[in-house]
């Protein structure tokens, strides 16, 4: 037994370690709304939030409202403009005109407002009920008579409900309908023997009810946009170039917190406060105000050089598109940034970058390499998943291509690929096999 000193070195996760490796997967929206919370609890940290635009105004009646159905809510204040006929504008139009009865009315909005752009209720009604202090049968009868709004479909729960609100009870092929649209996974793998065999009708009724159900919109809520895209994440990135045909990269102030310390504040608290537990309190609150703006600073520069690091190798696809896309892997970027391939799998986990190909999450410019003949970089897989698709989708119905075929095709064109890996990429995409297409093509009456 004796007693020996040593030192060794080791990495310790501490609060503020946390913290940084939390920054580094949010968003700037989800920067913006963390930084308000830290400004809740820090009187000495001031969140400058960025200006919301419309479609962030559109996205803002998503929140299910802390509220009974007894209280004050106002559906309206969470619209920041009806007067453009927005998305949910025209939800609380369809709650208003459905809904007569005050209590129904409200928890008409609360289901409202947990619609998706789909037109889907993303939320279960018994979930609804227990947010709201209610019994579910409540909600079920509420949401019963708002299936009813148009455009049909509108209010479903799921895919099959769509589908079945949309069929009338006095339509002469609605039982057959129901079975076909309960029967979603055999349409999907195009079994018409068991079909027909459910159904009771013959190839020929079987082919016109499938034609039927092709016809209904499994995605109603999209015709209340009133011809505008429905809203998407706007970008945190965003890259051009300059009218000198330079490349730029930054941040999109349009979403990003603006971070600052109330230094002035801090130093007077100080000097009024005697108490030690008062001047620690203020020290240390100071010291994460500043320890936070400093840390949200070094994110924002790390996105920076991971983001411009991209760009400088994927140019050519930047450029001239997906056929251009480079292989990239991590730890290029890592050594070129100087950062570890940890960091750089947690910033491109989550941000997204705007560019002349449009808007795309950072982690699609990563892929490996596919040997390509007579080239020492080889190719993007990326490029060789676009090439199927791009081959798929020109193929003659009646003759779709099998993978060895597809194979074939891309020897041709010097890349080397195992069909193997035609059969991987065509799974990860959800291109159905050769077989399953002449079958999809025979359901819709191609061929």
């Amino acid at each position: 037994m004796n007693v020996q000193l040593a030192q060794k070195q080791s990495l310790v996760f501490t609060p503020q370690l946390q913290q940084a490796i939390k920054l580094l997967l949010l968003t700037n929206i989800d920067l913006s709304s963390y930084a308000e919370k830290m400004a809740e609890e820090n009187p000495f940290l001031e969140v400058e939030l960025p200006s919301r635009g419309s479609v962030e105004s559109r996205n803002s009646i998503t929140s299910m409202p802390s509220t009974s159905p007894q209280s004050d809510f106002d559906p309206v204040s969470l619209l920041v403009d009806t007067s453009g006929a927005s998305f949910g504008a025209r939800l609380f139009q369809q709650v208003e005109e459905t809904l007569k009865n005050p209590f129904e009315r409200k928890i008409g909005y609360a289901i409202a407002s947990h619609v998706e752009p789909s037109g889907w209720l993303s939320l279960s009604t018994c979930a609804l009920a227990e947010s709201l202090g209610v019994d579910e049968k409540f909600v079920e009868q509420a949401l019963t008579k708002l299936q009813s709004a148009e455009p049909s479909g509108l209010f479903a729960r799921n895919l099959a409900e769509c589908l079945r609100l949309q069929i009338s009870t006095s339509d002469y092929d609605y039982a057959k309908m129901t079975i076909i649209i309960d029967n979603l996974p055999l349409v999907a793998r195009g079994a018409l023997t068991a079909l027909r065999r459910k159904t009771g009708c013959h190839a020929d009724d079987i082919r016109r009810l499938l034609q039927r159900l092709r016809s209904l919109d499994p995605k109603p809520g999209l015709a209340l946009f009133n011809g505008i895209a429905p809203p998407v994440r706007q970008p945190d990135i965003i890259t051009g170039k300059t009218l000198d045909g330079e490349w730029f990269v930054e941040m999109n102030q349009a979403t990003l917190p603006i971070i600052k310390v109330d230094e002035v504040t801090g130093h007077k608290v100080r000097k009024l406060v005697n108490a030690p537990q008062d001047q620690a309190f203020v020290r240390d609150t100071l010291g994460n105000a500043r320890w936070l703006s400093r840390a949200i600073a070094q994110r924002n520069e790390t996105s920076i050089k991971i983001a411009a690091e991209i760009v400088r190798i994927q140019k050519p696809f930047l450029e001239h598109g997906i056929q251009h896309m480079r292989p990239l892997k991590l730890k290029t970027v890592a050594d070129a940034v100087g950062v570890h391939e940890s960091t750089i799998s947690r910033v491109t986990s989550s941000l997204m970058m705007q560019t002349p190909q449009g808007t795309y999450p950072l982690k699609i410019f990563f892929s490996t390499a596919i040997e390509l003949g007579g080239h020492d970089e080889g190719v993007s897989a990326r490029v060789v998943r676009e090439k199927i698709r791009s081959l798929v989708g020109a193929e003659v119905p009646g003759k779709p291509l099998s993978d060895e075929t597809i194979v074939q095709e891309l020897n041709r064109a010097g890349l080397n690929i195992a069909r193997r890996t035609i059969a991987k990429y065509r799974k990860l995409d959800k291109i159905p096999s050769s077989f399953q297409r002449r079958r999809n093509y025979q359901l819709q009456g191609i061929i």
